[in-house]
């Protein structure tokens, strides 16, 4: 019986990213939460726009209501983990909300729906200055916690991949992916299309939020293009197309990718790196459509990864 190489690898990369604060300095422990950070938003938009095939151009909305309920929730007094629950809980109240109205639209309206759902929470942000502090911000207390939030990032981006991992293995994954394949024709086998696309916003959001939350605690302040603006928007769609969307490594692949890519341009070339996105969007688009890791060398090395048990 031959023990599969990735069952090997994924526990010693566990380790190494569970012990790198121990001899890192506070550049790269800084770098690696955003890792997490893009990891956990591109992962939790992937249980929507991927298995389901609804690209949710709003997915930052759960992030942005997400860090403004846990600084809200944290200034009134409430510790951090109960102002991560509460937190867990707003998000997934507003995800079931929006779900019934915004899932009677599909494909480039949907789209087109839900990215104005986030350009319209920005406004918002920025007009109720009595509780989000307009456009001068929402500021927490401050005081050294990067390693926390280093664990508790790590934490909850391990949450984030071995939920996506397990729904691609279930029956709820199998009935989301049947909706993306034909929605009608699971409608009339007896799927409940909209219980599932509910169960799927719900899902995504409470990841997406409660990464939020750890965000203000992290940096200590936000404003409303912060969290609500088109590069925060525009991350986690372009980070799983272009790893390759519906798939657990898709995800993962294409942040990695993308940041590294990012943090040359920030210090090269701080202009363009806005446009990275709407770049790797549109060729990811036009020529690989299956993103990296659909690409047949990518599937050869995953092949050999994997192993087969004899």
């Amino acid at each position: 019986m031959r023990v599969s190489p990735l069952k090997i690898i994924l526990p010693v990369v566990l380790v190494i990213l569970a012990t790198i604060p121990l001899y890192v300095g506070s550049y790269f422990i800084t770098f690696m939460i955003l890792l997490f950070m893009y990891t956990i938003l591109a992962e939790s938009y992937d249980i929507v726009g991927g298995y389901l095939g609804y690209m949710n151009m709003g997915h930052a909305s759960f992030f942005g209501i997400g860090a403004y309920s846990f600084g809200l929730l944290l200034n009134s007094g409430l510790g951090v983990p109960l102002s991560l629950f509460g937190t867990a809980i707003i998000v997934a109240a507003f995800a079931l909300l929006i779900s019934y109205p915004f899932f009677r639209l599909r494909g480039a309206y949907f789209a087109l729906a839900t990215f104005g759902l986030i350009k319209l929470l920005e406004h918002l942000a920025f007009n109720l200055k009595g509780l989000t502090g307009g456009s001068e911000g929402l500021t927490v207390a401050s005081g050294y916690r990067i390693i926390p939030v280093y664990y508790m990032s790590f934490i909850l981006c391990v949450a984030t991949v071995y939920t996506v991992y397990k729904i691609s293995r279930s029956r709820l994954g199998l009935a989301f992916m049947s909706i993306r394949e034909d929605e009608e024709v699971a409608l009339a086998f007896g799927v409940n299309t909209y219980k599932y696309k509910a169960i799927a916003l719900v899902i995504s959001s409470i990841f997406a939020g409660l990464m939020g939350g750890l965000y203000i605690w992290n940096i200590i302040f936000i404003n409303p293009t912060a969290v609500f603006g088109l590069e925060i928007a525009l991350v986690p769609i372009a980070m799983a197309l272009l790893g390759g969307s519906g798939t657990v490594l898709g995800p993962i692949v294409g942040t990695i990718f993308i940041t590294l890519v990012e943090e040359f341009l920030w210090t090269k070339v701080p202009y363009l790196h806005l446009a990275v996105y709407g770049v790797v969007i549109a060729l990811v688009g036009l020529y690989m459509r299956g993103g990296l890791v659909r690409t047949k060398a990518a599937r050869n090395l995953f092949a050999r990864l994997g192993g087969k048990e004899e």
